[in-house]
């Protein structure tokens, strides 16, 4: 068509713009494949997934890379409860899994973490700690004790947070933590909104003694919000849904971290 360029004619903003919009489409991409679509090298493709990556625009992973995204206030409690119910589920019942006997666990805030009690065998007697007021009315086994942390409520997450909390986290250690996120992303790590629940998450993990589990479903993948909870170091197993890209899992892998598809 007359006027629109062939994609061998493209400047370099011009492909990285469309590298861009194909990642909105994908949310992940391979350098093969968008060699492919739009008939440069592989080299100038990883060029411009470097430029891109340096902007902030994107993670790279091993041949190819994942579309950032930003979360500036976290989602509504009873919203989240509502969306990737079925992934939620998948996540939520495999972590529960992994609650044994006599287990003392911390469990993060989140609809997604929430959902664990529900899944838990009821023959299970164990000790749940939680700044998630939504994980009491999920419970189900009669023999879990779960201890509700203080401080301030707050409504949109539906947590308690502040000093009280992150003071009571340090009353405990735990042999599990379960933790759900609003932001997963392979450079930065694990990360929320809100000042209050990072504090009292960063607490909780510091009194692990054994694996940090985290629950991320796949719209969760390469969202970045402003407060840092952890890295991947600070991590020991992944749970995720089959939605998320290999290249991601891969990634995980490479990092020395275990990866659980559900």
């Amino acid at each position: 068509m007359q006027g629109v360029p062939d994609v061998h004619e493209m400047i370099p903003a011009e492909r990285r713009a469309r590298i861009v919009d194909i990642l909105k489409e994908r949310g992940a991409v391979r350098v093969s494949s968008l060699s492919e679509d739009l008939g440069v090298s592989e080299m100038t493709i990883r060029r411009d997934l470097e430029r891109l990556g340096s902007d902030g625009v994107l993670s790279r992973t091993h041949g190819g890379a994942i579309l950032k995204r930003h979360m500036a206030q976290e989602p509504l409690y009873t919203e989240s409860a509502t969306t990737h119910t079925e992934e939620k589920e998948r996540l939520a019942k495999a972590a529960a899994g992994t609650i044994r006997q006599g287990d003392t666990i911390f469990l993060s805030s989140g609809t997604t973490a929430a959902r664990v009690l529900r899944h838990v065998s009821p023959d299970i007697e164990a000790r749940i700690i939680t700044e998630n007021v939504g994980a009491v009315g999920e419970a189900q086994g009669p023999n879990l004790e779960i201890i509700l942390l203080g401080g301030v409520y707050r409504p949109r997450s539906n947590t308690l947070d502040g000093p009280l909390s992150v003071e009571l986290v340090g009353r405990f250690h735990a042999a599990t933590m379960i933790l759900g996120v609003d932001g997963f992303d392979l450079e930065e790590g694990m990360t929320t909104p809100s000042v209050g629940i990072a504090s009292v998450e960063r607490a909780m993990i510091s009194q692990t003694r054994g694996d940090v589990i985290v629950l991320a479903d796949s719209s969760k993948i390469g969202v970045v919000a402003d407060v840092v909870i952890c890295g991947f170091d600070q991590v020991d197993v992944v749970m995720v849904d089959d939605g998320v890209d290999t290249a991601v899992r891969d990634e995980m892998t490479r990092l020395g971290v275990k990866c659980v598809v559900v």
